[in-house]
């Protein structure tokens, strides 16, 4: 647990906000919040965790954040046939990050209309 809260600290820029002996953390970038909880059983390891960004600039921010870190960068950013901008890193335990916007999909919020950040 101490060298995953050492690597979202310092690669990814997170914030630890919370831990629970040696077993859960809570960490936080701006408005995104995980939760990383040791894993020592059982097929949940390693495990793609999907980030939905707000932007393209967005993406390709975190992914030069990320890239000067030093964090594994699997796949450069760049916009795929399924209509999504996408990047994929790697973390300290093998696990993955599909970071990526939705260019295809219209953005809604339960309304049936964009959020402001999205319009």
């Amino acid at each position: 647990m101490a060298e995953a809260i050492a690597f979202y600290k310092t690669k990814l820029g997170f914030t630890l906000d919370w831990k629970y002996e040696d077993r859960l953390a809570g960490v936080s970038r701006d408005q995104t919040v995980l939760f990383l909880d040791l894993v020592t059983e059982g097929p949940l390891h390693p495990v793609r965790v999907w980030l939905n960004l707000y932007s393209i600039a967005e993406v390709v921010g975190l992914h030069d954040d990320w890239q000067r870190a030093g964090v594994l960068i699997i796949a450069s950013p760049e916009q795929k046939p399924w209509g999504l901008f996408e990047f994929i890193a790697e973390d300290c335990a093998g696990n993955t990050f599909r970071v990526y916007y939705d260019t295809e999909s219209p953005p809604v919020d339960g309304l049936g209309e964009a959020p402001p950040n999205r319009r």
